[in-house]
Formats: C-alpha cells, structure tokens, sequence
C-alpha cells in the first residue's frame, strides 16, 4: 500500500512536467515567494537540471518523505496562462490519448513559453534626456563631438529613444553612460503598458472602432441565406454542425457572415484550417473584412511571432485566431464559436507525441465552452458523416456554385491502358490541356509524387535503387541531382553503373512532379510551368512568390502535389486533370478510398470557379472501378454513404474504436520479443472482457524497417468505447515498467487515421 506524508509546515506544490512519466512532481514552495495559483509556470529543479513546469494545484500531503521534496526556484508568472476550466480541458486530453499531462501542457504553449521565456520580457531599455540635458546647448561638450551629436539628436526627437536605435547610429555605451555620469541622461521609465514584450503594442478594446466590418459583405445566394440564417440562431448554445458544401459553393462567404455576428457579440472566433491551407490570400481575406485584429498561429512563423499571436488571443485582442491544429489549444477568454475548414484534412490529427485529433477535441472544446462549432468541407470525414446520419449533427449543404453561368464540372475517366505515357501524359490529355492553354486559360495538373521518378531500375539485372537505412525505394531527383528517400531523408549520389552487375544503363521508371515538369516545358514551350510541391516550395515566402506567379500568368500550368489542390481559389483554371488516380484504388488501407476520392473531389473544384466553364480529367488504369464512376457521375456523397456501410458491415470506424500500440529498435529480435510480452499480458486483460475486444497481432510495420530501426505494431479493436481505454489503461503500467519495454522505443495512438 503507498504510503502518504502529511505536510504540516505549509502547502505543497503539485507540478506538470514535460516529461514520459504519468503523474504530478510535489515541490516546497519558493522561498520568500506569495503561493502560485494553478496555471502558472513554474521554475523547478528535475534531478541535475531544472525544468519549466505548470502548477497544477496545491496539496497538504504527498507520496514521497516530505524530507526528500525539493523547493521550487521561482514562479514566472504573476497571473495564470490558464484559467481552471481551461486546464480541466487539458487535463481531458490527456487522459483520453493517455498521455503525460506535462507533454500536452507543453503542445500548448508557444516555444518561448515552454522554454522560460516572461510572456512580458522587459521592453529594449530606453533613455532620455533629463531636465539639464534639454536645456543644455550641445556646443558646450564640444571636446565630446559624440556626446554633443547623441544630445542633439535627443533634443531634436523631443523623445526617449530605444537603446538599440541608438547604438545603431553609432553611439556606444560608453557615450551614453558618460552623458549619465554628467546628469544629462536617464534611462525612460516605462508605464505597465509599456513593460510588453519588445513587439508592436496591441489596441485596446475601448479604442476599436465600432463597426467590425471594414468592407461590405458579398450577398448571400438564396441557397447561402438560409444556411447563415439557421447557424445565427444557434449561436446560444453548444450546437455541433456539418457544413457540407460543393468546392467553390461560397463556405467562406457562411464563415465570415457568421463570424461577424459573433464578434457584434464581443466574442472571438476560432478557425482551425490545415496547414496547407492557410495561405496569405487566406489571412488577407479575414483581414480585409474585419476591422478587429485577425491573428494568425502556424508552423511557418517564427517563435517570436507565434508568441505575439498567441499573447494577443489569450489577452482577448485578437477577434479571430486563424490558426493550426495546435491552435485548439490557445485559451480564448471570450470564444464564441469554433470553426474547422476542410475538416476531412489528415493534417488536423497529431502523428507524433501527443497523437490528438484536433477535429474531435474542437466539438469536445465547443460542447465545454456551451459554444457553437462548425465543421466545413466539400468531402467531410466518415466520422463526421456518421455523426450527422445519426442527428447529432445539424447538417446543412450548399450544392451549387454562386452565380447562373457556374456549374459544377463532372469529372471525365481517362482510361490509358494500352496508351503510351509521355512523362505520365496520355496524348488525349496533352491535346485538351492545349486547347485550354490556347483559350488564354491556366490548366491545373495534380500528380501526388515528388521527384523524378520513383524507382531507378537496371535494365541489365534488374536492379532497384533501395534505401539502406529503409524498406523503400529511393526516389531519383533532378534538382539537387541524386538519390532521396522520403521517409528518412538519406541522400546519396546517382551511380553511374549498376552496383549489382556493372551495367551502365539505369532507367528511371514513373514520373514524379520534376519529369511532368520536364515533359510539359519540351510540349509546351511558351507557356508557364509553376510547379508547387515540397521540393519547389520550401517556406511560404517561396508559397507567396508562386501564389502571386500564378494570379499574373495566363495562361499557365500549374503543376504539383496534393498543396496545389486544397483551399486555393484559382479563377484562371478551366482544366484540372489527375495524372494517377489509382494509388488509393486497391490499397490495403482502410481509408486508402475515402482519402481518394476526397483528393479527387478537391483537384476538380479547382475548375470552372469564375465565370468560365470547367473541366475535369482523370487518368487511370481502371476506368471501369464501379467506385471511381459513382464518384464521378453520383458525387462524393453517394460513394462516402456506400463506404459507410461497408465500414458498418465490417465493424470499423466509425462503428468501432481502435488504439495502436508501436513499438521500434534498432534489432528486429528486440522489438518482437517486447511486443510478443505485450501481447501475451494485453491478451491476459483482454480475455476479462472478451466479446468487445479483440488483438490484431503483434505484427511488423507494413514498412517494416524505417530510419535503421524495426518497427512492430499491435492493434487493439473494440465494439465499446469504455472497454478499450479500460485496456489500454491496464496496459501502460506495464510499458512504464517491464524491462522488455524499456529496450524499444513504444508509443500509443487513440483513434489512429494511419495504421501504417
């Protein structure tokens, strides 16, 4: 039985630490310090180094000999980041993805925050001129021409300057101190407002202006109407809604008109978008719109930036957080409502660390708050489908694109067996994008593969490139020249002979994004190619230059992977085609179909947007696949119903629930015999309750052997929600403490999207 020690002396401290254990640190409070309150960091020492906590609470008693607690070293807030509800919130996700609660604390904190940084570092220290200097004339310290230029310029300024302003134009600290030494000089007091974190100071909420639109809305469709009507009225109230609308239909246009309402009420906004979707053009248009203060919280902005953003939505001066999948964490004093675009996205779920799927911790967040959410896309989840099937979500469409002349296009199967490919082009397909091109038009070309080619073969022995330290295929590039393997980023040279028999004919084999490029720069050769993918785009300074090539040429191909079909508004576009539409067709993947069609769906929304009629062309080798033509002539609702009932039939989710335990070293011997314990111990719970879950495995990764380690996995399957976080559970003191566990690197995924 564990024993408990009462502290008599005074409260203890109870601590979030990021680190792999799940559980509470207690500390002695800091010395000659007023007790912290929950939500504050806090400075602790951790064995032989000290950590940035958060403090959970306070406590009379602890497990361990109050002999052998440490003291705290200081708190680093005077106010909690967190209000109580919002670390109750926290302290949910935590124990529903079983993770340490330090580790989700640590998700939702900027990087400057988690690393101990003041989220109020003292301002660039400032200095000004005191009552002597402002009178003095500046040719009286003419035996100190540097002295007398620093006094004439704050003379003329009529203000403190910053230190670092000054130091720029070349006064020292020298200079400036021997100017206080004469009493000529004091550093500027700052007021509170003042004491910020050296970045532009952020408006107050008395001095907004009253109206919070600053352009005029767009009218609404007759279609539009009664949608924005419906979500006004659910304002008061936790009311979660599918906003399933056709690419182009106008969600945006709902959005905005939604948020208006929202902040007339003084509230904020949360919009959760996928990564590849918030673009620039994205953040403009909230901004153009509101005259409240629009922030955005993503991976592409620096610490600092992320820092201001952050401070200001937590502060209740930024109306509208635009943000990540991470985002679901900022606290927002005055939310009320969620919003999640393109809410089918994979990016919305967390492959590392903490595995979270923002998506469902938005509805969780929403139902908490007693606000309302809204789930977007022109293809939602199964999930999100199910839920609405079954009415508990409020479902709403929008099935037309704005304006008389817009229809929406129907997609066309290009069937290219026996068709000789060009750098994967059929000849068809090259003729209608040259008919697009000479109407003056942009055409769209999606090709889900980057590089060169996939596959360097020897046409002697055949051959094959592979990764040394994977279970892959190494992918040739042009640009930098070389071998790349895209699950552990080894490089190597292109040989110049065969290693297996000498042979000095290497053929490369399919066509990734830079031999499309090639293929339609030699078709093509006065017309635009703008390719977007990773290698092309490698930071939205570099999204930004090809955005803005591609709302100046026409015409033009666009040419790349799955970024250059989501979210973007391309009104030049009258042809979208899909080189490979059969990646997804037969895999092994469960959602492998779902997030096909989704893709599918989404490339042909790029067409016919504007004014101009679209066209949609797809290549594929199975023209006649039952599935790819109800997806094209029924749509995209009338194959995710199908595949829903399929999902029932089989028992899957979202009919089941699922959690993955994987497990890595760097000897495949290691990895099997830890997890065959595990199993033979999930196995010895299991059987408690034996007719809601099941065990699929142990077995190796279907990539077996990724970055040098060797990768097993055992799926757990369960009819009941309850029974298997029961297992899991009962499991994890097991994985914290058998010795087997402790040779492999293991990690949990609840509700997992990828089980490969």
């Amino acid at each position: 039985m564990r024993q408990i020690f009462q502290s008599k002396k005074m409260p203890l401290i109870q601590v979030a630490l990021p680190t792999p254990l799940r559980r509470l640190f207690d500390y002695w409070p800091a010395a000659g310090q007023p007790l912290p309150q929950p939500g504050v960091r806090i400075q602790v020492p951790f064995g032989n180094r000290q950590m940035t906590g958060l403090v959970m609470g306070l406590v009379d008693q602890s497990s361990l000999s109050t002999s052998r607690l440490k003291a705290a070293i200081a708190y680093l807030d005077q106010q909690p980041l967190f209000s109580v509800a919002h670390l109750d919130f926290l302290q949910w996700v935590a124990g529903y993805y079983h993770q340490p609660l330090g580790e989700v604390l640590q998700a939702a904190l900027p990087a400057l925050l988690r690393q101990g940084q003041a989220l109020h570092p003292p301002q660039e220290p400032r200095w000004q001129l005191t009552e002597a200097g402002r009178t003095i004339n500046p040719a009286e310290l003419s035996r100190a021409p540097k002295q007398a230029a620093l006094v004439r310029l704050l003379q003329s300024a009529g203000r403190s300057l910053a230190q670092k302003n000054l130091q720029s134009q070349g006064f020292t600290l020298t200079v400036i101190n021997n100017l206080k030494g004469k009493g000529l000089l004091e550093p500027a007091k700052l007021t509170p407002r003042q004491q910020g974190i050296g970045l532009p100071q952020l408006s107050p909420a008395e001095h907004q202006p009253r109206s919070v639109l600053a352009e005029v809305p767009l009218n609404l469709t007759a279609e539009q109407q009664p949608v924005v009507e419906q979500l006004h009225g659910l304002l008061q109230g936790f009311n979660p809604v599918l906003l399933q609308g056709v690419t182009g239909s106008g969600k945006t246009e709902v959005y905005l008109q939604l948020i208006q309402r929202v902040l007339e009420q003084g509230k904020q906004a949360l919009v959760l978008i996928p990564e590849i979707g918030l673009t620039p053009q994205t953040l403009r248009r909230f901004e153009k719109r509101f005259n409240r203060r629009v922030v955005a919280l993503h991976s592409g902005m620096t610490d600092r930036e992320r820092l201001e953003s952050w401070r200001s939505a937590v502060e209740g001066k930024a109306a509208v957080v635009l943000g990540t999948r991470s985002a679901i964490f900022v606290p927002l004093p005055k939310l009320g409502v969620i919003l999640v675009d393109e809410e089918h996205d994979a990016s919305f779920k967390q492959q590392d660390g903490v595995r979270y799927q923002a998506r469902d911790l938005a509805v969780l967040r929403a139902k908490r708050e007693n606000i309302p959410v809204v789930l977007g896309s022109a293809t939602p989840s199964l999930e999100s489908l199910a839920h609405a099937q079954r009415g508990d979500y409020l479902w709403l469409h929008l099935r037309q694109r704005p304006g008389v002349s817009v229809k929406l296009p129907v997609p066309t199967l290009l069937d290219i067996r026996s068709r000789k490919l060009t750098g994967g082009f059929s000849e068809p397909l090259l003729k209608a994008m040259e008919r697009h091109l000479q109407a003056g038009n942009q055409v769209l070309v999606l090709l889900n593969r980057r590089g060169f080619a996939p596959v360097l073969m020897c046409s002697a022995c055949g051959w094959i490139a592979g990764c040394q330290h994977c279970d892959a295929r190494m992918t040739w590039h042009r640009e930098p020249p070389g071998l790349h393997c895209h699950h552990c980023d080894h490089r190597q040279p292109l040989p110049y002979t065969c290693p297996s028999c000498g042979h000095d004919e290497l053929l490369p084999l399919g066509a990734g994004t830079e031999r499309a490029e090639e293929t339609l720069i030699e078709r093509f050769a006065d017309i635009p190619v703008i390719r977007l993918d990773r290698d092309s785009v490698r930071n939205r300074h570099d999204l930004n230059n090809k955005l803005e090539q591609i709302a100046i040429q026409r015409p033009a191909i666009l040419l790349g992977t799955q970024m250059l079909a989501k979210g973007h508004h391309f009104p030049d576009v009258t042809l979208a085609t899909v080189l490979d539409a059969d990646h997804g067709l037969y895999s092994s993947d469960p959602r492998a179909m779902e997030r096909t069609a989704q893709l599918l769906i989404q490339v042909a929304g790029r067409a016919g947007r504007a004014e101009k009629p679209g066209e949609v062309i797809i290549q594929t080798h199975h023209s006649d696949d039952p599935r790819l033509e109800k997806l094209c002539l029924e749509g995209y609702e009338a194959l995710a119903l199908d595949l829903l009932a399929e999902r029932r039939n089989s028992h899957w989710p979202p009919f089941a629930y699922l959690a993955i335990l994987r497990a890595e070293a760097h000897k495949t011997e290691v990895v099997g015999q830890m997890m065959s314990a595990l199993a033979t111990h999930a196995r010895q719970l299991r059987d408690l309750e034996p007719e809601t879950l099941t065990l699929l495995g142990p077995v190796p990764a279907p990539m077996e052997r990724r970055q040098g380690r060797y990768h097993m996995q055992l799926l757990l399957h369960a009819s009941k929600r309850a029974p298997l976080h029961r297992l899991v559970e009962a499991l994890l003191p097991w994985l914290e403490n058998a010795p087997e566990a402790r040779r492999v690197r293991w990690s949990l995924d609840i509700d997992p999207d990828d089980l490969f």
